[in-house]
């Protein structure tokens, strides 16, 4: 029976351009070599090297355009708090159906240079159906080893990190925790405790920040950006950006958790899940490690 609850669980999509390249390069690899060796639609004796590098080049064009052209089109489709195992199961479906259509053009004119062959509704529904077959086991496949993979990682690394913060007590000196910190936001004075401040979160051009004295108000929006609130802070180490929508305080992480999507952050307090992108987690782990803060 299948698991309806677990296709809607979270998942990772690649986001960076490592993680899009190594994807790209594995898939492109995987869907020539099966194309050149089931010949979906139909064998033919002509130079086989013809035949690997063009099946590589439209794989490798079709996969840029889809990874990186795509997310930048429908970001609300891609966004990753929504991104989830079947939403990625119809992507790489998506991909292996859109590659076989553009097999079929190039076996039509390149190999076969048969224009009828092209146009033939029958021809194209076989080779169709034979590589939505193949890319529906593949699809499968790859999404199964993929979230299992990242599964492990993260839960690894949190379990690390969360062994790291029982056996430290990173906490700030009675002077520095009564220090305050005075920001300037929309022409006005923002002042708080050092120690009372959880995380900032940005929304587009506004940020909102987490007091542990106000965690049964709802935060106030403040115009400002992200990246400038971060240098105003860079004075006290204990502030660290994970995200780039999240700003947290180090001293008050009270916990950590990891899945197939992602590491996360559980705060003092806060009932929020914080996300740390993929590739700041082995920072986190060095500032926690080296207690710098």
């Amino acid at each position: 029976m299948i698991n309806w609850h677990w296709l809607k669980a979270s998942y990772p999509f690649e986001h960076s351009v490592t993680e899009k390249r190594d994807t790209i390069i594995s898939l492109t690899l995987f869907a020539s070599l099966i194309l050149l060796l089931l010949q979906p639609y139909g064998f033919i004796a002509i130079n086989r090297l013809l035949m690997s590098v063009g099946y590589m080049v439209i794989s490798v064009t079709l996969l840029m355009i889809n990874f990186f052209g795509f997310p930048k089109l429908f970001p609300l489709w891609f966004e990753e708090s929504r991104w989830s195992v079947l939403r990625a199961f119809l992507f790489l479906l998506y991909n292996f159906l859109i590659i076989g259509l553009w097999t079929h053009v190039f076996q039509s004119l390149i190999i076969k240079n048969d224009l009828a062959y092209l146009i033939s509704g029958h021809e194209l529904f076989i080779g169709l159906a034979k590589i939505m077959m193949i890319g529906l086991g593949a699809s499968v496949l790859l999404v199964l080893v993929r979230y299992n993979i990242m599964a492990r990682k993260h839960l690894q690394v949190s379990q690390e990190l969360n062994n790291q913060l029982r056996e430290k007590l990173h906490k700030l000196t009675p002077v520095d925790t009564e220090q305050t910190i005075e920001l300037i936001l929309e022409k006005k004075l923002v002042a708080f405790k050092r120690s009372e401040l959880n995380f900032i979160k940005s929304e587009g051009n506004y940020i909102s920040l987490y007091l542990a004295s106000n965690k049964s108000f709802t935060p106030a929006l403040y115009r400002a950006r992200m990246k400038e609130t971060q240098e105003a802070l860079s004075a006290f180490p204990e502030f660290f950006r994970c995200h780039r929508s999240y700003l947290v305080n180090l001293n008050r992480i009270e916990s950590t958790h990891g899945n197939s999507q992602g590491l996360f952050i559980k705060v003092f307090g806060e009932d929020t899940k914080i996300p740390v992108t993929r590739p700041k987690i082995r920072f986190l782990k060095a500032r926690i490690a080296d207690n710098s803060f």
